[in-house]
């Protein structure tokens, strides 16, 4: 298991975390702070994947996988409503 894997493993929890607690403090804020967050899961979620497919070029399964995850996984998790 490589950096990435460990690093992975860590970062889609603690990221979930993260966004989660940032959606509960936006009742009412700014338009720009709404769309901060939505670049934020959005490069949460693609940054792994681009790193997988265009920057590591002996990337393992698991590897695979974990960015998969955490491309679905962002994309649900930023994009529920801040009212949940």
């Amino acid at each position: 298991m490589g950096i990435f894997e460990v690093f992975m493993i860590v970062f889609i929890p603690a990221g979930t975390l993260l966004l989660n607690a940032w959606r509960k403090n936006m009742n009412g804020t700014k338009r720009w702070l709404q769309l901060a967050y939505l670049f934020v899961s959005l490069a949460m979620a693609g940054s792994p994947l681009i790193y997988v497919r265009s920057i590591e070029p002996n990337h393992t399964a698991l590897a695979v996988v974990l960015a998969g995850v955490a491309f679905f996984w962002f994309a649900i998790v930023g994009g529920r409503s801040a009212k949940t």
